[in-house]
C-alpha cells in the first residue's frame, strides 16, 4: 500500500513547523528514506551521482508529476547561513506551484500550500526538486 505522504506531512508539523531540515528529516525518517543534515546539506547529498535520487532539475510541475505517482519529492535551495527545503505532496488541487509541507527556521512553515510562499519569486525559480521512491511503495 502506497505511503500517505500529506498523513505522516500532518503527524510531524506540530513538532516541525520550525525547522525546515528537521521536518523533512523526519517525514523522509517516517518513510524509511535517510536525509541527514541541514537543508545545504540535503541538497548537496540528493544531487550526489549514486545517490539514489531523481534529479527533476528547476521543474515543478515535474516535481507535482512525481508526487502524484506516489514518490517522495523535495524542494531545497542552498544559500549562505541557511538553505531552505519542502516535502512535496499529492495534490489534486489545480495550482501553478507545486504543493508542500515545510518548516520555516526563525518562524512558521505552512502546510499544503503552494510552493510560492516558501520562497520568494526570484529564487523560486532556482529551487531544485528530487524525487526518490519510497520503500515499499509499489513504484
Amino acid at each position: 500500500m502506497p505511503a500517505d505522504v500529506v498523513a505522516v506531512c500532518q503527524g510531524h508539523w506540530e513538532r516541525w513547523k520550525h525547522d525546515c531540515s528537521g521536518f523533512a528529516h523526519a517525514v523522509a525518517d517516517e518513510l524509511g528514506i535517510s536525509l541527514e543534515g541541514n537543508a545545504n546539506q540535503m541538497v548537496d547529498a540528493m544531487n550526489a551521482d549514486g545517490s539514489g535520487w531523481i534529479k527533476l532539475g528547476h521543474s515543478g510541475s515535474q516535481a507535482q508529476k512525481y508526487a502524484n505517482d506516489g514518490y517522495f519529492v523535495i524542494a531545497g535551495l542552498k544559500a549562505s547561513g541557511h538553505g531552505h527545503v519542502a516535502v512535496i505532496v499529492p495534490t489534486t488541487q489545480n495550482s501553478a506551484y507545486p504543493i508542500g509541507y515545510w518548516g520555516r527556521y526563525g518562524g512558521t512553515g505552512r502546510q499544503n500550500t503552494a510552493l510560492n510562499w516558501s520562497w520568494n519569486h526570484t529564487d523560486l525559480q532556482q529551487v531544485d526538486y528530487f524525487a526518490i521512491r519510497i520503500p515499499g511503495g509499489g513504484q
